[in-house]
């Protein structure tokens, strides 16, 4: 397996590779009927296989957005919008089955390490519904924290002003990281998903996976980058243990 993360015209694009031992027909079949894919992909899928096709994806019965395939060459290219995402589906035959790679622009950048985690272990599952055999793998969070590393999404963006913004994804909801991050700070948890400091506000929502932090600086002549960092890693870290 192969990641890569990489900015493309202002959006984000994630790369992934995974050679399969498994037949490039055969892959084709999971990646574009819809009972092979109900054993791997992660919502349920209709899809009108053809050159601006409908697609249509939905969790639990509900509605989960819509796309157009852009991109139909069976059994070598797929490509297709899910909402603003556009992810292409390419397989390419190898003399042990084929090498099978995904690339999706979007414009979520902190969501990143929780897509590849998530990519990672739908492929996994892919290769087993296929016939493969089951691969030993970190837990999810485990996986996200490492490719939050890889992907330096732990860095805040230093604004013009001298002061700083964090924007994180977590991996435990909301409702377990107030009262911890309140603890680290000496205050109150907040009734709503905002807490305003003397000098930054914090914001918690739910993200892919769990709550996204969004820490913002407001005042340049108090704080540091350094400790801002510190205290998110450290919620970070123990969100992977919730």
């Amino acid at each position: 397996m192969s990641e890569s993360l990489t900015s493309v015209d202002g959006r984000t694009q994630l790369r992934m590779e995974r050679a399969l031992a498994h037949p490039p027909e055969k892959v084709w079949r999971a990646l574009t009927e819809p009972g092979e894919l109900a054993h791997w992909f992660p919502a349920a899928v209709e899809l009108d296989l053809r050159l601006d096709g409908k697609i249509s994806f939905a969790f639990d019965g509900e509605d989960g957005g819509d796309g157009v395939i852009r991109a139909y060459e069976p059994p070598k290219l797929l490509e297709f919008t899910w909402g603003s995402e556009i992810q292409r589906w390419e397989v390419e035959p190898t003399d042990d089955g084929c090498l099978l790679t995904l690339t999706t622009t979007y414009d979520d950048r902190p969501g990143s390490a929780s897509f590849t985690s998530g990519w990672i272990l739908c492929l996994d599952a892919m290769d087993q519904a296929l016939g493969g055999r089951a691969v030993a793998r970190d837990n999810y969070k485990v996986l996200h924290e490492h490719f939050v590393k890889i992907y330096g999404l732990d860095a805040g963006e230093p604004q013009p002003d001298g002061t700083v913004r964090f924007e994180r994804q977590l991996t435990a909801p909301k409702e377990k990281v107030w009262p911890r991050l309140a603890e680290r700070l000496n205050v109150a948890p907040p009734d709503g998903n905002e807490l305003r400091l003397d000098n930054a506000t914090l914001t918690l929502r739910d993200g892919n996976g769990g709550a996204r932090l969004v820490l913002t600086q407001t005042d340049s002549t108090t704080g540091d980058y350094e400790s801002w960092r510190e205290l998110i890693e450290s919620i970070a870290a123990e969100s992977v243990t919730y």
